[in-house]
């Protein structure tokens, strides 16, 4: 039998425009921390397209949610899904990122992963909010501005405890929420985070 886990969290990285409090985006996918660890991910997928269209606080706009039919996505591929050791900074900074509306906000630049894909290799850079135990991972690839949003793509991992081995699958990256609704606020991904590599996997475009 498959297992599969909905992990709660309380995702710090989109917020409404203008708006003090963060919100807590419907099904955002968090990946399992550890190898062996498996997901549904086809469930979370259902459940995100139920709450884009049903929940309050969907991000789509109102006027479009009656002819939504739900994300778009790659097929499910292992190809994308890596196994790579999170390097920690000694001293994590405190940085500023751009968002989508001109802002800056602030992370902790905790560390990195270095890991092989599609023969290419690759490095990104990881951060976290101050009391936040979610690794925050943006990125770009080949495909930003083509098949999948501009501006790049999130995956987000529940920081371990007892390991520093995660694993990596971008069928869980998934867009920000001011790919749909340009009312949110939502960091851009830096340019250490652009991969040199075509990810044709997780969330493609919305429109």
């Amino acid at each position: 039998m498959k297992k599969w886990l909905l992990a709660p969290l309380l995702f710090l990285g989109c917020n409404l425009e203008h708006a003090p409090v963060e919100i807590t985006p419907p099904a955002v996918e968090v990946a399992p921390t550890k190898p062996g660890r498996l997901i549904d991910i086809e469930a979370l997928r259902r459940e995100k397209d139920r709450s884009f269209l049903q929940d309050e606080d969907s991000p789509l706009p109102a006027e479009e949610r009656h002819s939504f039919k739900g994300l778009k996505y790659y097929p499910l591929d292992t190809a994308y899904t890596v196994k790579a050791r999170l390097n920690k900074y000694p001293s994590p900074e405190t940085v500023k990122m751009l968002t989508s509306t001109g802002e800056q906000r602030e992370y902790l630049r905790y560390g990195y992963f270095e890991f092989v894909l599609s023969g290419t290799e690759c490095r990104l850079d990881v951060f976290k909010q101050p009391g936040s135990n979610l690794l925050f991972i943006p990125f770009r690839d080949v495909t930003s501005g083509k098949e999948t949003y501009g501006a790049g793509r999130y995956l987000d991992l529940q920081e371990s405890t007892t390991d520093d081995l995660y694993i990596l699958d971008f069928n869980l990256a998934y867009n920000p929420y001011c790919a749909y609704n340009s009312r949110y606020s939502c960091p851009i991904p830096p340019p250490q985070n652009t991969l040199k590599v075509a990810i044709r996997a997780g969330e493609k475009s919305y429109h």
